[in-house]
């Protein structure tokens, strides 16, 4: 039996053994989030803005292009609220139909469900009146998913009081398609309940090259290793996105570890555009 052929790609433990004889690094860099955002300016301000929107216990959309940071923000959101003044709930399951949203929120409250809805919402019901002073806030991340059915059942939920007062804030996380979503006329008289509409615009280049520098420095490389003309393709695919900044700089730095080289240059980054090919590629005359 022909035994098989050598693998032309280097072990694990040899791309490890070369990230630190290469670079210093502790870790590969870019791997995972960042333990805490760039607060841009625009970060900041999204921010500032949300938490005086729930401040005053009001209901609205938060969107951006997918891989902006929008869960960063909420994260970081969350931890700045105070947990003796509100309650927060996060749900990103949003492939749901009308009924399993109430059965799911009541899930994750840790409630016991039940078979009937009209069960299910008196059981929510005595449940945020028992929260007394804590203010509810439910927040539901891609949720340009949410079925109409869906979205219409929330609607029914924030209406589920005696007075003018919602019982909970509601909180619709999504890209661009959820402004459409919401302006279709099934879901307009949703859209009449909702107080503020905040998005979440991607890095400018200064911002972006501020991230790299900042992701480097974590793992111990105090110096940009990547040369001007790779950083500048890797920052303009990326188009201001940390998701993609961060897929692209992880497989760059792979194959510059391939090569042997300290310096990530173009070539490195062109063959990580090779494999992520969806971030499209700068062709020749474009750059």
């Amino acid at each position: 039996m022909k035994p098989p052929e050598p693998s032309s790609e280097p072990p694990a433990d040899l791309l490890e053994s070369t990230l630190k004889s290469l670079w210093g690094a502790t870790t590969w860099p870019f791997r995972a989030a960042t333990a805490e955002p760039l607060e841009t300016a625009t970060f900041i301000d999204t921010l500032r803005r949300l938490e005086q929107c729930v401040a005053v216990q009001s209901s609205g959309v938060l969107w951006g292009p997918n891989g902006v940071g929008k869960s960063r923000l909420i994260q970081s959101l969350i931890q700045r609220l105070s947990p003796k003044l509100y309650r927060t709930l996060v749900l990103t399951h949003s492939s749901l139909t009308g009924s399993d949203v109430i059965r799911y929120i009541t899930q994750q409250l840790g409630l016991v469900t039940k078979p009937r809805r009209s069960d299910q919402v008196l059981a929510l019901r005595q449940h945020w009146t028992e929260l007394d002073r804590l203010w509810p806030i439910l927040i539901f991340e891609e949720a340009q998913n949410l079925s109409a059915m869906a979205l219409e059942e929330l609607r029914l939920l924030s209406c589920d009081r005696r007075d003018t007062q919602p019982p909970f804030s509601l909180l619709l996380v999504g890209d661009a398609t959820l402004l459409d979503r919401l302006q279709m006329g099934v879901n307009r008289p949703l859209l009449t309940r909702l107080g503020f509409c905040l998005s979440l615009q991607p890095w400018t280049l200064t911002e972006s090259s501020a991230y790299l520098e900042r992701r480097l420095r974590e793992v111990g490389v105090h110096e940009n290793v990547f040369d001007p003309p790779a950083q500048d393709l890797l920052l303009r695919i990326a188009h201001g996105l940390p998701r993609a900044i961060n897929h692209l700089a992880q497989r760059a730095f792979e194959e510059a570890a391939r090569a042997n080289t300290r310096l990530i240059r173009r070539e490195q980054v062109q063959q990580a555009l090779d494999l992520l090919p969806w971030l499209g590629r700068l062709r020749e005359e474009e750059t």
